[in-house]
């Protein structure tokens, strides 16, 4: 069998080469492939998703991801609704935990070839009958269509069991949700609860979308962040990406904010091609749009607030979450664009 093993991390490097070997052994023709950042030995180098599916495409049996559910889906679905059916596309943690049939493409039986490839790698198959996604709420479903990113995206399937055995599953929520409560839920907190019907007791398992760092709302908890952080970032000419990049997360850190949450950066025109911002909004994989003075002329832009004029545009002129930090030639402002999340 043709099989490309694909990662986008060191860790996910580490275990592509791992895993390449384990299927080599079982004489499948598999491939190593990394994020251009993280290559070395037998790995092969990509910088673009699309343009690897592209050299791909036909030729393969099964794309093994190992890492982000979202940045594969991202990728992976509007490709395949635009040149057909492809290989089959599996995910994995870093870990080596488990194993997640996310597309059959052209290949039949593939619950059955994950089964057997977990109990290979000393893996746990995650598989969903289709019973089972007929009659439950699908939270990896809601966390894509309203852009959240899911902190462990293994314990889905933790939510998904206790729903399948008729458990009660709650929902936290820091900002309003419309649309009809789904079948088997259950609203928690001043957001989500029915007033007239509160819940006799918290349910064990239960969705948190939040960005508070504070203890968690259920024992087992499936915590999502919303995309909705702007960051503006305005730094001399020549700025280390490393530099930039450890400022940024600390200005991030100190306010309690996850990196998961920032969704685009935004600078000004004669910074579009600033390599250190864009090295560092290529490393976040999120897009960098910059600005004209002229744009930010009526957000009273001036020295030291160009940053926060930046990301008040970008954000649509949401809320000023950090106003403007600066630090040896770097300053950067994050604000926060409404949330508006549906069921």
């Amino acid at each position: 069998m043709k099989i490309s093993v694909i990662s986008f991390t060191r860790a996910g490097a580490e275990k592509n080469l791992e895993l390449t070997a384990v299927l080599q052994e079982k004489n499948h023709q598999a491939a190593s492939y990394s994020w251009h950042k993280f290559t070395g030995r037998k790995l092969i180098p990509f910088q673009s998703l699309k343009l690897l599916f592209a050299d791909l495409w036909d030729s393969q049996e099964v794309f093994l991801f190992l890492g982000d559910m979202e940045k594969v889906a991202g990728a992976l679905l509007p490709f395949s609704k635009e040149h057909g059916m492809g290989p089959a596309a599996v995910i994995m943690d870093e870990e080596g935990r488990y194993v997640i049939p996310f597309s059959k493409g052209r290949m039949q039986g593939l619950n059955g070839w994950c089964t057997q490839f977990a109990q290979t790698v000393g893996a746990m198959p995650v598989i969903m009958s289709p019973s089972e996604a007929s009659s439950r709420f699908a939270v990896d479903a809601f966390a894509r269509r309203n852009g959240l990113h899911i902190q462990d995206l293994f314990r889905v399937q933790t939510l998904a069991a206790a729903l399948s055995e008729g458990e009660k599953v709650g929902i936290y929520s820091d900002y309003p949700v419309d649309g009809v409560m789904p079948e088997g839920m259950v609203g928690i907190g001043a957001v989500m609860m029915d007033e007239e019907n509160p819940p006799a007791k918290t349910p064990e398992c239960g969705i948190s979308i939040t960005d508070d760092w504070e203890a968690p709302h259920f024992a087992k908890e499936c915590r999502m962040y919303p995309r909705n952080l702007a960051l503006g970032i305005v730094c001399d000419p020549g700025c280390p990406s490393e530099e930039l990049e450890q400022f940024v997360y600390g200005v991030l850190a100190q306010n309690h904010l996850s990196r998961e949450r920032v969704s685009a950066v935004y600078s000004l025109s004669e910074l579009a091609k600033e390599a250190g911002i864009v090295e560092f909004a290529d490393r976040l994989d999120i897009p960098y749009y910059t600005y004209s003075r002229p744009q930010l002329s009526g957000q009273s832009a001036e020295g030291g607030e160009l940053c926060e004029n930046c990301a008040k545009l970008g954000s649509g002129h949401g809320k000023c979450i950090v106003f403007c930090e600066k630090s040896e030639g770097m300053s950067v402002s994050v604000y926060e664009k409404t949330a508006v999340l549906h069921f």
